[in-house]
Protein backbone atom coordinates (compact mmCIF):
# COMPACT_ATOMS: atom_id res chain seq x y z
CA UNK A 1 0.00 0.00 0.00
CA UNK A 2 1.61 3.28 -1.07
CA UNK A 3 -0.07 5.40 1.64
CA UNK A 4 -0.41 4.40 5.27
CA UNK A 5 -1.64 6.43 8.19
CA UNK A 6 -2.04 6.33 11.93
CA UNK A 7 -4.01 8.64 14.19
CA UNK A 8 -2.37 9.29 17.54
CA UNK A 9 -5.22 10.66 19.67
CA UNK A 10 -2.98 11.22 22.69
CA UNK A 11 -0.71 13.55 20.69
CA UNK A 12 -3.61 14.86 18.57
CA UNK A 13 -1.71 13.93 15.40
CA UNK A 14 -2.30 12.29 12.05
CA UNK A 15 0.85 10.54 10.80
CA UNK A 16 0.95 9.69 7.08
CA UNK A 17 3.67 7.82 5.20
CA UNK A 18 4.01 7.40 1.45
CA UNK A 19 6.06 4.77 -0.39
CA UNK A 20 6.88 4.32 -4.07
CA UNK A 21 4.54 5.58 -6.76
CA UNK A 22 1.26 7.08 -5.51
CA UNK A 23 -1.55 7.78 -7.96
CA UNK A 24 -4.02 10.62 -7.56
CA UNK A 25 -6.79 8.08 -6.96
CA UNK A 26 -4.71 6.68 -4.07
CA UNK A 27 -4.10 10.18 -2.67
CA UNK A 28 -7.81 11.02 -2.80
CA UNK A 29 -8.79 7.64 -1.37
CA UNK A 30 -6.27 8.06 1.46
CA UNK A 31 -7.57 11.54 2.27
CA UNK A 32 -11.18 10.35 2.31
CA UNK A 33 -10.22 7.26 4.37
CA UNK A 34 -8.63 9.12 7.25
CA UNK A 35 -11.37 11.77 7.17
CA UNK A 36 -13.92 8.98 7.73
CA UNK A 37 -11.89 7.17 10.39
CA UNK A 38 -13.81 7.24 13.71
CA UNK A 39 -10.64 8.45 15.48
CA UNK A 40 -10.34 11.47 13.17
CA UNK A 41 -11.39 14.76 14.76
CA UNK A 42 -10.99 18.46 13.97
CA UNK A 43 -7.62 19.93 14.86
CA UNK A 44 -5.34 16.95 14.19
CA UNK A 45 -1.98 18.36 13.15
CA UNK A 46 -0.43 16.19 10.45
CA UNK A 47 3.01 14.88 9.57
CA UNK A 48 3.25 13.57 6.00
CA UNK A 49 6.48 11.68 5.37
CA UNK A 50 6.88 11.45 1.60
CA UNK A 51 10.65 10.86 1.73
CA UNK A 52 10.21 7.38 0.20
CA UNK A 53 7.82 8.38 -2.61
CA UNK A 54 8.77 8.26 -6.27
CA UNK A 55 5.93 10.30 -7.73
CA UNK A 56 4.60 13.84 -7.46
CA UNK A 57 1.14 15.22 -8.12
CA UNK A 58 0.45 17.59 -11.01
CA UNK A 59 -0.84 21.13 -10.48
CA UNK A 60 -4.39 20.01 -11.31
CA UNK A 61 -4.07 17.15 -8.83
CA UNK A 62 -2.87 19.58 -6.15
CA UNK A 63 -5.88 21.78 -6.86
CA UNK A 64 -8.16 18.77 -6.47
CA UNK A 65 -6.61 17.94 -3.09
CA UNK A 66 -6.98 21.53 -1.89
CA UNK A 67 -10.63 21.51 -3.03
CA UNK A 68 -11.29 18.33 -1.02
CA UNK A 69 -9.63 19.88 2.03
CA UNK A 70 -11.79 22.99 1.65
CA UNK A 71 -14.90 20.85 1.23
CA UNK A 72 -14.12 19.19 4.58
CA UNK A 73 -12.71 22.26 6.34
CA UNK A 74 -15.16 22.02 9.23
CA UNK A 75 -14.21 18.38 9.89
CA UNK A 76 -10.50 19.18 9.56
CA UNK A 77 -10.36 22.38 11.58
CA UNK A 78 -7.34 24.72 11.55
CA UNK A 79 -4.26 22.50 11.54
CA UNK A 80 -0.55 22.47 10.88
CA UNK A 81 0.67 20.17 8.13
CA UNK A 82 4.38 19.27 7.95
CA UNK A 83 5.46 17.57 4.73
CA UNK A 84 8.80 15.73 4.65
CA UNK A 85 10.41 15.02 1.28
CA UNK A 86 13.80 13.77 0.16
CA UNK A 87 13.83 14.75 -3.50
CA UNK A 88 14.11 18.36 -4.71
CA UNK A 89 11.24 17.92 -7.21
CA UNK A 90 8.94 16.61 -4.47
CA UNK A 91 10.00 19.47 -2.21
CA UNK A 92 9.15 21.97 -4.97
CA UNK A 93 5.76 20.44 -5.66
CA UNK A 94 4.99 20.36 -1.94
CA UNK A 95 5.86 24.08 -1.77
CA UNK A 96 3.35 24.68 -4.58
CA UNK A 97 0.75 22.84 -2.46
CA UNK A 98 1.75 25.08 0.48
CA UNK A 99 1.13 28.18 -1.67
CA UNK A 100 -2.16 26.87 -3.09
CA UNK A 101 -3.47 26.03 0.37
CA UNK A 102 -2.63 29.57 1.49
CA UNK A 103 -4.06 31.34 -1.57
CA UNK A 104 -7.23 29.23 -1.58
CA UNK A 105 -7.82 29.75 2.14
CA UNK A 106 -7.59 26.07 3.08
CA UNK A 107 -7.60 25.44 6.84
CA UNK A 108 -3.97 24.31 6.69
CA UNK A 109 -0.74 25.94 7.74
CA UNK A 110 1.67 23.98 5.53
CA UNK A 111 5.44 23.82 5.85
CA UNK A 112 7.80 21.62 3.83
CA UNK A 113 11.00 20.00 5.12
CA UNK A 114 13.82 17.84 3.79
CA UNK A 115 14.20 16.04 7.14
CA UNK A 116 11.78 14.62 9.69
CA UNK A 117 13.46 16.05 12.80
CA UNK A 118 12.82 19.74 12.01
CA UNK A 119 9.32 18.87 10.75
CA UNK A 120 8.55 17.22 14.08
CA UNK A 121 10.07 20.14 16.00
CA UNK A 122 7.85 22.57 14.06
CA UNK A 123 4.72 20.52 14.82
CA UNK A 124 5.53 19.69 18.43
CA UNK A 125 8.36 21.86 19.81
CA UNK A 126 10.23 20.07 22.58
CA UNK A 127 8.13 16.88 22.37
CA UNK A 128 9.68 13.50 21.55
CA UNK A 129 8.92 12.11 18.08
CA UNK A 130 5.90 9.80 18.34
CA UNK A 131 7.05 7.59 15.47
CA UNK A 132 5.71 6.94 12.02
CA UNK A 133 2.77 4.83 10.86
CA UNK A 134 3.31 1.10 10.63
Amino acid sequence: MPLTYRIDPEASLLLITGHGVITQAERVDGLRTWLSDPAFKPGLDTLCDFSETLSTPTLDELRELVAIVQEHSEAIGRVRLAIVTSRPITFGIARVFEALADVEGAPLQVKVFFERKPAWAWLRPGAPDRGSPS
